[in-house]
């Protein structure tokens, strides 16, 4: 089915109007071929259209490259975020029988608090032990181990609060002494 035939169909143009624009492009023909001059129009025409319609592929075709790239962005963050939480489930290291309060410090401006093991304590404070987030809606804090919790800065930095730079591990600073 010709473009014509199709217009026709879906009613965007009248008979009347398909047979004006289908004798137009007969007498440029004609006149293309008896004059040289119009022949050249016609030429340079077609040529401008050829490139107009080349650049408009080549502009769709550099948006949709782009579109492409921000989804796959979209699905590596979605992805990140996803295994951040798996991590941080599954190397939890919060104990129920915690009774010891740990301040800490979220965004420069909160001051907040978990429930730790004097153990737990020293090894947060030597930067063995990290607090992570699981959600930003929800105050619910996760104590991670050192390997996780820089695993978890690597993929979404904004999911570990607190991570304490490493200390050695001296005899002189033992628990309790």
């Amino acid at each position: 089915m010709s473009l014509r035939d199709q217009f026709l169909k879906a009613g965007l143009v009248s008979k009347k109007q398909a047979k004006q624009v289908e004798a137009q492009a007969k007498l440029k023909e004609h006149h293309a071929k008896k004059n040289k001059v119009v022949a050249d129009e016609l030429e340079t025409e077609r040529e401008q259209e050829r490139l107009r319609l080349e650049a408009d592929r080549v502009a769709k075709q550099n948006a949709d490259l782009q579109l492409n790239l921000q989804r796959e962005q979209l699905r590596i963050e979605r992805e990140n975020q996803l295994r951040c939480l798996q991590l941080m489930k599954s190397n939890a290291a919060n104990e129920n029988r915690a009774r010891e309060v740990y301040y800490f410090l979220e965004g420069e401006r909160h001051v907040r608090k978990v429930l730790v093991t004097a153990w737990q304590r020293e090894l947060l404070a030597r930067g063995k032990l990290a607090i992570g987030r699981l959600s930003q809606q929800v105050d619910e804090f996760v104590i991670l181990p050192y390997h996780t919790a820089h695993t978890i800065m690597q993929l979404n930095s904004s999911m570990i609060i607190t991570l304490h730079s490493e200390i050695a591990d001296d005899s002189d600073i033992l628990l309790g002494e």
